[in-house]
């Protein structure tokens, strides 16, 4: 399997990377992908901004993403009024990701104001204690 399979097969966004930076990567392996096909050296890193080929890529990738999103909310919606529909038709539908605790309590201290601003405030205090050798962990483990 391509180093760009292994990244897409769950369909998952990796625990709270921003979109546009999953969009990135997955242009980023896509690329690769082809550069060691033809033997060329894999790239550590590209930029939108300065690269048009790669943000026609990325452009493409946030298009796939939009239409993979919404197929899955018309069948998510399909499914509640058809319960009986055959599960194989459950592939289209994306699992919603698990709420994160912590953001649920910065909306719950009224320290963000909604869900966006708090998953922000959310990584951005796990880097800074990430940065001073601490971590959040669930009681017990």
């Amino acid at each position: 399997m391509s180093e760009y399979g292994k990244i897409h097969t769950d369909g998952s966004r990796s625990g709270g990377q921003p979109v546009v930076d999953s969009i990135k990567a997955k242009a980023l392996a896509m690329v690769n992908e082809v550069n060691v096909e033809r033997g060329y050296t894999p790239y550590s890193n590209f930029s939108r901004d300065f690269d048009h080929t790669c943000e026609a890529l990325c452009r493409a990738i946030e298009q796939h993403e939009a239409f993979k999103q919404e197929v899955s909310d018309v069948m998510t919606y399909i499914k509640a009024l058809y319960p009986t529909l055959p599960r194989n038709f459950d592939r289209f539908i994306i699992p919603k990701p698990k709420p994160d605790p912590l953001v649920e309590v910065l909306l719950d201290m009224e320290l963000s104001s909604d869900q966006e601003e708090g998953q922000h405030d959310a990584k951005w205090l796990r880097l800074n204690l990430e940065a001073r050798g601490l971590e959040i962990r669930e009681k017990g483990q």
